[in-house]
């Protein structure tokens, strides 16, 4: 029996939304590195870390099938978690001598992106750890 075949694996298309899901959130880090934070120390590095992070897990998720997805998935999770945390410790704090001064566009849509991204990675690792 072919992973594809086995009971309860993901469908390709919860595989394919959770690859979107996962470039989304790495895109806009790149975007806001690119436009607003390179210059910025530590954040600028860890942006470009959370997009170079996102492509090798959507590298992942598109090239393993089964029971195997449930790491990338996890990795996943753990990335635009980190993500959202990092964004409210910036808003209602400071995050490595870095605050976020207001709930911008930018800032919202990747909170939107984020918990979107945790909500597909989630049923992408429940269906594969299956």
């Amino acid at each position: 029996m072919t992973d594809r075949a086995e009971a309860g694996a993901p469908s390709d298309g919860l595989r394919y939304a959770a690859i979107v899901a996962v470039l989304l959130v790495g895109g806009i880090h790149l975007q806001q590195y690119d436009s607003i934070l390179k210059d910025v120390p530590t954040i600028g590095t860890l942006f470009i870390l959370n997009a170079a992070g996102a492509a090798g897990i959507a590298l992942a998720i598109a090239g393993l099938r089964g029971r195997a997805l449930a790491l990338p998935a996890l990795g996943g999770i753990a990335l635009a978690g980190g993500a959202i945390v990092s964004v409210l410790i910036a808003r209602y704090s400071a995050i490595f001598d870095y605050s976020e001064p207001t709930y911008r566009a930018a800032v919202v849509l990747s909170l939107a992106f984020e918990v979107g991204a945790v909500a597909i990675l989630a049923a992408l690792a429940a269906k594969s750890a299956k």
